[in-house]
């Protein structure tokens, strides 16, 4: 088994645990056959999800910079003189 390197270390605190779950099943395939069965088991997730409704969030630009505690880009450049 080959050692991950740092950005796909990275990279896999990115996943959602589902997602986690489906990468570890994905490397766990041996031969071609198992890789296609995987992804017919994918694609059968992604159909059954095609009817969800995406959420809509209703936010000002200030409501968001307050709530991911982000700093203003116009406030940003005034600051560095950009």
């Amino acid at each position: 088994m080959k050692k991950c390197t740092d950005m796909e270390d990275k990279s896999l605190d990115l996943l959602t645990e589902e997602q986690r779950k489906l990468h570890e099943e994905f490397t766990q395939c041996q031969n071609w056959e198992e890789v296609e069965i995987f992804l017919k088991k994918v694609e059968k997730l992604k159909g059954s999800r095609e009817n969800e409704d995406i959420p809509h969030y209703d936010m000002t630009y200030d409501e968001f910079l307050s709530k991911y505690q982000c700093v203003d880009a116009e406030e940003m450049r005034k600051k560095y003189g950009i």
